[in-house]
C-alpha cells in the first residue's frame, strides 16, 4: 500500500484536514495497522502540515481496535484525563467524547485550554455510530481565529491573559448554572476528587504546583474547592512555534453557551434548536439576575473567566471569539469507522445538537 497525494483529499481550498480513504482491496481492520506502521512519518507530516487528518473506509468497530489505532502512532497515550467534562472510560486509553446531551451543543475548543500543563498535544475521535441528523464535529483552525477577530479585541488579547474559576464540589450535588442545565433539572459536576483521582488536598494542591500551574485554592467549609488562575489567550505552537490561539472555550463564560447555540440555531434551523437558545437565554438571564440580587453569589459559578486585571470579556467580545470559530472551521459529516486526529494545538473541535443514537470515542496523546 503506497501513501502518496492521491491518498489526501482537501475538502476546502484552506485545507483545514485531509481525507485518507481506504483502498477498495484493503479495508479489513489489520490493513489499517499495517499502512499505519508503514506510513508513520508521513501521516505525522501530514498531521503537522494540515492539523488534521480522518481516516476513513476501514473496518474499526471497537474502542479496543481504535485504541490500537492510537498507540500505533502515538505510544504515550494518557490513561487518566485530568478534565472536568463528563466521560465514561471504555477502554484503558479510550474515553467517551462526551456524557452531555444530544439537544446542546459543545462549543468549539482545544481540549484541556484551561491547563497548559495538562494540554494534550493531539486529540483523536472515533465513531462507530453516527446521528440520525445532526452531530457533525467542527474542526476549527485556531491559527486563523485570532486574524478575524476585530482589532480591539485583537489587541486586547494579545497584551494580557485570562483569569480562569473553577468551581469544583466535593460531593454530588446539583448546581444552578446554566453550564449545567440537563432538561429536566441541573446536572451535578464532577467532584474533585473524580479530577485529580484523590481524596487529600494537599495532593491536589501538589499535583497543580509540580505542573508549573500557579493556582490560588479557597477550600470551602463545606469541602468544595474554588481554583483560580490565568492562561494565555495566543501562545507560540510547541513545534511550529507560530503563535496561535490557545482555543479558549466560550462556555467558561456565562453568555458562551447561549451564542454557540444561536450561530447553531442559524445554520440548523430546526425548532428544537431554536428552542434550546430561547431556554439557554433565559436561564442565564434568570441566573445573572440572582447573582446581581444575592451578594457574592457570582462566586458559586461552576465555570468564570475575565482577563488578567480583573476586567470582563463582554458579551460582544464572546460573540466575535464564537463567530471566529465558525468562520474558521469545517463541519466533519462522521461516517461510521471514521477516525479524526487533531492537533490539539492548531485545531479546535466542538459538537452540534443530533437526533437518534450517536457515539463517538475520544484518546488523548
Amino acid at each position: 500500500m503506497k501513501f502518496n497525494q492521491d491518498d489526501i483529499k482537501h475538502k476546502r481550498s484552506h485545507q483545514n484536514f485531509s481525507l485518507i480513504s481506504a483502498q477498495k482491496d484493503a479495508t479489513d481492520f489489520n490493513s489499517l495497522l499495517d499502512y499505519l506502521n508503514n506510513y508513520q512519518h508521513e501521516l505525522k507530516s501530514a498531521i503537522t502540515n494540515y492539523g488534521a487528518i480522518v481516516i476513513r473506509g476501514y473496518q474499526v468497530e471497537t474502542p479496543e481496535q481504535f485504541q490500537q489505532v492510537g498507540l500505533s502512532l502515538f505510544p504515550n497515550l494518557q490513561n487518566q484525563y485530568p478534565g472536568g467534562a463528563p466521560r465514561q472510560k471504555v477502554a484503558e486509553y479510550v474515553w467517551t467524547a462526551s456524557e452531555l446531551p444530544s439537544y446542546l451543543p459543545i462549543s468549539g475548543h482545544t481540549e484541556l485550554s484551561y491547563s497548559p500543563s495538562d494540554k494534550p498535544t493531539h486529540i483523536l475521535f472515533f465513531c462507530p455510530q453516527v446521528a440520525a441528523s445532526g452531530g457533525e464535529t467542527p474542526v476549527i483552525d485556531m491559527k486563523s481565529v485570532f486574524s478575524d477577530l476585530p482589532a480591539r479585541l485583537k489587541h486586547r488579547c494579545s497584551q494580557t491573559c485570562l483569569a480562569i474559576k473553577l468551581f469544583w464540589v466535593s460531593t454530588q450535588k446539583r448546581l444552578f448554572d446554566v453550564r449545567l442545565w440537563k432538561w429536566p433539572w441541573f446536572r451535578s459536576p464532577k467532584p474533585w476528587q473524580a479530577v485529580f483521582n484523590t481524596e487529600d488536598r494537599d495532593v491536589v494542591e501538589t499535583k497543580c504546583h509540580n505542573a508549573g500551574r500557579q493556582v490560588e485554592f479557597e477550600w470551602l467549609t463545606n469541602g468544595d474547592l474554588i481554583a483560580s488562575y490565568s492562561m494565555p489567550i495566543i501562545s507560540p505552537h510547541p513545534t511550529t512555534k507560530e503563535m496561535v490561539w490557545t482555543g479558549w472555550f466560550p462556555r467558561f463564560h456565562i453568555w458562551g453557551c447561549c451564542i454557540e447555540a444561536w450561530f447553531v440555531s442559524k445554520y440548523q434551523g430546526k425548532f428544537r434548536s431554536w428552542l434550546v437558545f430561547f431556554i439557554l437565554f433565559l436561564i442565564t438571564f434568570v441566573q445573572i439576575c440572582l447573582e446581581k440580587l444575592i451578594p457574592g453569589c457570582r462566586k458559586y459559578r461552576v465555570l468564570d473567566v475575565t482577563f488578567e486585571d480583573g476586567s470582563s470579556l463582554s458579551v460582544w467580545d464572546v460573540y466575535h471569539i464564537v463567530k471566529s470559530y465558525w468562520q474558521n472551521s469545517e463541519l466533519l459529516s462522521w461516517q461510521e469507522g471514521d477516525i479524526l486526529i487533531l492537533d490539539n494545538y492548531r485545531m479546535g473541535h466542538g459538537r452540534l445538537p443530533f437526533t437518534g443514537k450517536r457515539r463517538v470515542y475520544t484518546a488523548f496523546a
